[in-house]
């Protein structure tokens, strides 16, 4: 060791022992003074023996050291007193060894003191940012509560520099705190603009330093506020419709239990109420789901502005009220289920009818106009009700049977309100059994196909064939089209059962020409399902190829509720013509009251609805309709067909407005194919020798 680096070290510590004395501010010597820790005994800077220990070792550095150097100096020479090291080719004295250990030992111990001054030098500052800058308020006190100490963001909470808190108690600022020194809990905290925040008080006591001084109390204030908002949110998340703010399933469920329970207690009604608006998805696929999603936020607005506002709802029953301390809930509670679907809840109500009234009212302000952007929408509403007492089923069950009338009220025509009964449980239940056994009618080939004639309607020659679906339930009764084609339709079967149609009449209308009868155009009825079916163009080009029936001799009748179900339609219709075949609207006049799709699709044929012609030519409004669908049709070179003719007399009239085509028992009623085969022969018999004799 250098002489100078010996007189170097003696420095070094006398500035790591003046820095300890300088560099703690005020605010943190008063959390870190000594005494604050406990550290193992003998070992801590603070510690009295460790001190001592760490003083002597000091010592023996700074005196062994240059004693250490002047002996060597002095005695190195003198052969008689030195020895010389053969290896190190050095002098040494004996006596200068010892002082030599004694000055290692010393540099040893000032070393080991110079790194733990270090170390504490470093976590004082970290200690002195952390408080500084910790997001939640800390706050140190003396014994009696009164405030040493604060850092920022106390001072932001508490409103003033730590200059004025100095030397005030804490518990000023704090809500029902009873005592000077704070205790550990959930407290308000009185801010400075006179409003409260909840905030979590804990409290970190540090016991008075060995060599004199105070304790001090720590506390730390973290603010609840923004907690409490945060769980708000994901409580109003899990009961609330994010798109409407309505309550939603769950919340629904929890609403009507109350209720029914308030119901049992006071002996009064509480209606239940399933609300579908009508052809919601129209809307969708036309105008888009923002349009729609405006849409079901009016009409969420319009129920409970106008449940608020009816004299009905606007009762709370004296059996209803909560216990103390309870929620308290409206007479009345609007909820969205899902999609297009509403409910609502009525309480205290003295008689069910009452409950149609609402109902009804409802139903009218929804079928007032909505504008959405650049639209003005009408919708109509179908409502389903359930009463309580009356209906006694438990709460899921309320609610299926709600929704049961609200499908029958949508069977009605739409628009409509429909109250629970036994009878449509019945229903439904036979509706499902009816599918089940559809199901299975598909896979036993129990569907069948019945041809029914067009014939010229001046001429009575045959102009094409309508095939119709049958369905022989366990190959013996036939069931009505109007029972189970709604249930394919539902299901999703009328997919595979629609493409066996098509293909099945395809067929048939090419094995009568290979058996030498004359081409018919087949005309086949399309679902709604059908048409929005991805792959339809395709599908059909595909029967007709693997048939070989030509295009020309395949018509598809649709529906005038189909051509305005969007885009997707329009396209699809258009790529249909683009095949060569003939499209029809079947129905025409019981759907919409527009008419500007007929300009929009290349239509070939209108086929006039048997209610029109059912009371003809005896019923004036019959008569005007059907002459008024005659006259368009003519008038935009479309082919007119009338459907259900059954009398001389309905022919006539129709001949004469100039309709093309009937369709009827008059001509021949459905029949099965090998039927239709011999009925057709024996009429082409017929005619022929007709033509003869005329030739």
């Amino acid at each position: 060791m250098s002489a100078t680096s010996a007189r170097s070290r003696p420095a070094s510590a006398r500035g790591a022992w003046s820095g300890h004395a300088s560099s703690t501010p005020a605010a943190l010597d008063s959390m870190l003074a000594p005494g604050d820790a406990t550290p193992a005994p003998g070992s801590a800077p603070g510690s009295g023996l460790g001190r001592s220990v760490e003083l002597l070792g000091l010592a023996l550095w700074l005196v062994g050291v240059p004693a250490t150097v002047a002996a060597i100096a002095a005695l190195g020479p003198l052969g008689e007193q030195a020895s010389y090291h053969a290896d190190a080719g050095t002098w040494w004295h004996p006596g200068s060894l010892v002082l030599a250990a004694l000055a290692l030992a010393g540099a040893g111990v000032a070393l080991r003191l110079r790194r733990r001054l270090d170390a504490g030098e470093d976590g004082r500052a970290l200690a002195q940012a952390l408080f500084e800058r910790a997001g939640d308020a800390i706050v140190v006190l003396d014994p009696a509560g009164a405030i040493v100490s604060a850092n920022p963001a106390a001072t932001r909470l508490l409103g003033r520099p730590v200059e004025r808190l100095a030397g005030r108690a804490l518990a000023r600022w704090i809500d029902g705190q009873p005592t000077a020194l704070p205790v550990d809990g959930e407290f308000r905290l009185r801010r400075p603009d006179g409003g409260a925040t909840p905030f979590r008080l804990t409290l970190c006591t540090l016991p008075a330093p060995a060599g004199g001084g105070q304790a001090r109390t720590v506390v730390t204030l973290h603010d609840l506020g923004e907690r409490r908002a945060a769980e708000q949110r994901i409580r109003r998340m899990a009961a609330y419709d994010s798109l409407t703010g309505l309550p939603n399933r769950s919340l629904f469920r929890d609403r009507l239990g109350r209720a029914l329970h308030r119901a049992a207690r006071s002996g009064r009604h509480v209606a239940l109420m399933f609300l579908d608006l009508d052809r919601f998805k129209h809307i969708n696929d036309s105008l888009g789901h923002s349009a729609g999603d405006q849409l079901l936020q009016h009409v969420a607005a319009t129920l409970t502005a106008a449940l608020r506002g009816s004299d009905s709802v606007a009762r709370v029953g004296q059996a209803g009220r909560p216990e103390p301390g309870a929620p308290r809930d409206e007479p009345f509670t609007v909820a969205r289920l899902g999609g297009d679907e509403f409910t609502v809840i009525v309480e205290d109500l003295n008689h069910p009818e009452e409950a149609r009234a609402i109902a009804e009212r409802l139903r009218d302000l929804l079928a007032l106009p909505f504008t959405i952007g650049s639209h003005e929408l009408v919708v109509t509403t179908s409502i389903g009700i359930t009463v309580y007492p009356d209906d006694p089923s438990p709460p899921e069950d309320l609610l299926k049977h709600a929704d049961m009338a609200m499908y029958r009220a949508k069977e009605a025509g739409r628009n409509a309100v429909r109250f629970y009964s036994a009878e449509m449980n019945e229903h439904a239940q036979r509706r499902l059994q009816l599918e089940a056994e559809l199901r299975r009618a598909l896979e036993r080939g129990e569907f069948a196909l019945e041809y029914q004639p067009k014939a010229d309607i001046a001429t009575l020659r045959i102009t094409g064939v309508e095939a119709l679906l049958r369905w022989r339930r366990d190959g013996r009764s036939v069931a009505s089209p109007e029972e189970f084609v709604p249930v394919l339709e539902e299901t999703g079967l009328i997919l595979q059962v629609g493409r066996w149609v098509l293909e099945q009449a395809a067929r048939q209308v090419v094995a009568w020409r290979r058996s030498g009868l004359p081409w018919m155009r087949v005309a086949i009825n399309l679902s709604a399902r059908q048409l929005r079916q991805e792959g339809l163009v395709a599908s059909v080009a595909e029967v007709l190829a693997s048939t070989g029936l030509p295009s020309a001799q395949l018509e598809l009748e649709l529906t005038e509720t189909m051509l305005m179900d969007g885009r997707a339609v329009t396209e699809t219709l258009r790529e249909l013509s683009a095949l060569g075949l003939q499209l029809s609207v079947d129905d025409f006049g019981t759907g919409y009251s527009s008419l500007s799709y007929l300009k929009r699709f290349n239509l070939d044929a209108l086929k006039i609805d048997r209610r029109f012609v059912h009371e003809m030519p005896s019923d004036p409004e019959d008569n005007a309709i059907a002459a008024a669908v005659i006259a368009l049709g003519r008038s935009l070179k479309l082919r007119v067909v009338a459907e259900g003719v059954e009398t001389a007399a309905q022919r006539e009239f129709l001949a004469r407005h100039g309709c093309d085509e009937m369709q009827g028992w008059l001509v021949s009623p459905p029949l099965a194919a090998a039927a239709f085969e011999r009925w057709w022969r024996a009429r082409l018999a017929a005619v022929q020798p007709a033509a003869a004799d005329a030739g």
